[in-house]
């Protein structure tokens, strides 16, 4: 399924753009808003404040299987048991279609269909007196093909085919990592929590 390119080369688009979350709506639902203030901790704080970031905002996805399973993905420098479901950057002067479909293809080789814009959750990232916005645009996708492809340049590890009510314990299980990866855990699982609500209903 081509992406339609909603922008114009070398132009920085914001974070949200209003004009663009309209026009994904309209095509594919109009998704959950949730907006979340967090405290930085030191590996966020190492990427998230980079001057250099090629990234406006990240594309979540839940592919969903001709089994109705979710895959999930492992990387070798996650905590042994965490497992979560694919994200990618989406550049500054991308459209969030284009960079959902280009992601997908990078991260699993799948030809996937979108079925619904699920949600839009804001961060606002605080870090002593300094603040940056992020936001994940979440999909629920479907795929009538077999397990995704690893690719080496995604330094993924395995993926998991994994029920809805699955994600759940996976959410959990990153909202509750310690170490230095506290804070990064319980940033990823809110887009879990979101996909784990829809698939629920």
């Amino acid at each position: 399924m081509p992406g339609r390119e909603t922008t114009q080369p070398h132009i920085a688009l914001p974070t949200i753009w209003a004009e663009e979350v309209t026009e994904l709506a309209a095509r594919y639902g109009q998704p959950v808003y949730r907006a979340h203030k967090i405290q930085a901790d030191e590996y966020i704080y190492s990427y998230r404040w980079r001057k250099d970031s090629d990234r406006r905002a990240e594309v979540v996805f839940a592919i969903q299987n001709g089994g109705r399973n979710v895959w999930v993905h492992a990387k070798p420098h996650y905590p042994a048991h965490i497992f979560r479901l694919p994200s990618g950057g989406v550049h500054w002067d991308e459209g969030i279609e284009a960079a959902l479909l280009r992601e997908v293809e990078e991260e699993t080789g799948l030809t996937v269909r979108i079925e619904r814009f699920l949600g839009l959750v804001e961060y606002h990232f605080y870090h002593g007196d300094s603040t940056v916005q992020f936001a994940s645009y979440v999909f629920h996708l479907s795929s009538s093909e077999g397990a995704p492809v690893i690719h080496e340049s995604e330094e993924i590890s395995e993926f998991r085919a994994v029920t809805p009510p699955q994600l759940a314990q996976l959410a959990y299980d990153l909202r509750n990592l310690g170490g230095n990866r506290r804070g990064w855990g319980q940033w990823r699982a809110l887009a879990h929590d979101v996909v784990y609500e829809y698939l629920s209903n």
